[in-house]
């Protein structure tokens, strides 16, 4: 192989005079070398265009110019795009939320058919798209639940998971107690321990205070606040106190007051005087309502 064909260089070179004197003499003897000469001198005779600087300047000026406005553009056209993924991103991982304030009951149908009833001071929220592939509900308060049939039902609150193995149930969670009471066929709860793992059947509930898990028997037909009335037993005068504010709105001044002895009883959720009297007299606590700025005053 000629060297001429085995040195990517040796053209480059000859055509610009630095090979060796002993290179150039092997090149000129070779069949080839006739056939380059004449292509090397040909390419003498072309010459390039005469150049006005000028113009030359003023047209790279131009598409240096032109080209910043089409990277700006790129830039704009690239933040509108990132600006509608995001938007559409953050629309379609939203979600619904319900809330009720004190005294306030709101009933919910979500995307199914399924029937919610948020008890007084209650919030419900779900994904707004998509709800049906991953149909998880979170509660914070108290909820009644009437669940059309299908798979995947469940309810999250900050004390576990409740999924749906029948249709109604009610789920209150507040921060010093939560319960879950089946009224109708079976729901299924997981607490944040493993061991935290009950079915409950029609006529049977559990109710968690202090940490510490029990079992309950809730009556067959409607949760008693969806008729007006709070129902405790042995529940903490502590824990009567906030249902009352939860169905009143009314502010409470303790003064110190022990509210650690248990309450088994009743208040109506229309009549606040009443409330009141059938809760705190019980108890020997005596008390003055402020109705001018809706405080409850133990003394």
């Amino acid at each position: 192989m000629e060297k001429y064909q085995s040195d990517e260089t040796f053209l480059a070179r000859w055509a610009a005079g630095e090979l060796s004197p002993e290179e150039l003499a092997e090149f000129e003897q070779s069949e080839a070398f006739k056939d380059f000469e004449r292509i090397n001198q040909e390419s003498q005779k072309f010459s390039a265009p005469p150049i006005n600087k000028e113009n030359s300047l003023i047209e790279v000026n131009e598409k240096i110019v032109f080209d910043k406005k089409r990277r700006t553009l790129a830039r704009w056209a690239i933040a509108a795009s990132v600006s509608v993924l995001v938007t559409a991103s953050t629309l379609l991982f939203s979600s619904k939320t319900y809330t009720t304030s004190y005294g306030e009951q709101l009933s919910i149908v979500l995307p199914d058919g399924s029937k919610v009833r948020l008890n007084a001071d209650s919030k419900l929220s779900h994904k707004r798209f998509f709800w049906l592939n991953d149909k998880k509900v979170n509660l914070e308060g108290e909820g009644f639940f009437i669940v059309e049939k299908g798979d995947g039902f469940r309810v999250a609150t900050s004390y576990g998971i409740t999924s749906v193995l029948g249709t109604k149930f009610n789920i209150r969670a507040r921060p010093k107690r939560f319960t879950v009471d089946c009224f109708e066929g079976k729901v299924e709860y997981v607490g944040p321990s493993v061991s935290d793992h009950y079915i409950l059947e029609a006529g049977t509930g559990l109710q968690i205070s202090d940490g510490k898990v029990e079992g309950t028997n809730p009556d067959i037909g409607l949760p008693s606040w969806m008729n007006g009335i709070s129902i405790f037993k042995d529940a903490t005068l502590s824990e009567v106190i906030d249902e009352i504010q939860i169905q009143y709105g009314v502010a409470f001044e303790t003064n110190n007051k022990n509210l650690s002895g248990l309450f088994s009883g009743s208040f109506i959720h229309s009549d606040l005087d009443k409330a009141l009297r059938s809760t705190l007299v019980p108890m020997g606590i005596n008390y003055q309502l402020d109705a001018a700025e809706w405080v409850v005053r133990l003394q």
